[in-house]
């Protein structure tokens, strides 16, 4: 931003640097005045919910993310590359976890009748 004719950078910016927080890089220029709303990384770190007395946490969390991808893509890589396999595709290999995302036969409603929308009753609207 520019200041006014004749008034620095320094003048002109620091009753709201003061107020609003933040730092002027160029406080004796008169022209093209350069200024930061945070003094220090910690103002901007608390905007977005990290603060460094939780940084040991913040770095366990991160390591243990990396760590879980890791083991996953080394135990997927020996499931389905190392692995040696009885000639059985993958339909086989995974059946006894598709086997969960099947419809239990017992467990479905023989017999019933489903109940059916006004416009399916034979065009009649009830009151």
């Amino acid at each position: 931003m520019q200041p006014p004719a004749g008034d620095t950078c320094g003048s002109y910016l620091q009753s709201y640097a003061e107020i609003a927080g933040g730092s002027i890089y160029n406080p004796n220029d008169t022209s093209d005045c350069r200024y930061c709303s945070s003094s220090n990384a910690d103002q901007f770190l608390s905007s977005v919910s990290i603060s460094y007395d939780t940084r040991w946490r913040d770095y366990g969390i991160g390591f243990a993310y990396i760590f879980f991808n890791i083991f996953m893509a080394v135990l997927l890589y020996y499931f389905f590359r190392v692995r040696k396999s009885s000639g059985k595709g993958l339909k086989e290999k995974l059946a006894p976890v598709l086997g969960l995302f099947k419809k239990d036969p017992e467990k479905e409603n023989k017999g019933e009748e489903k109940k059916k929308a006004p416009q399916d009753q034979g065009g009649k609207i009830l009151p």
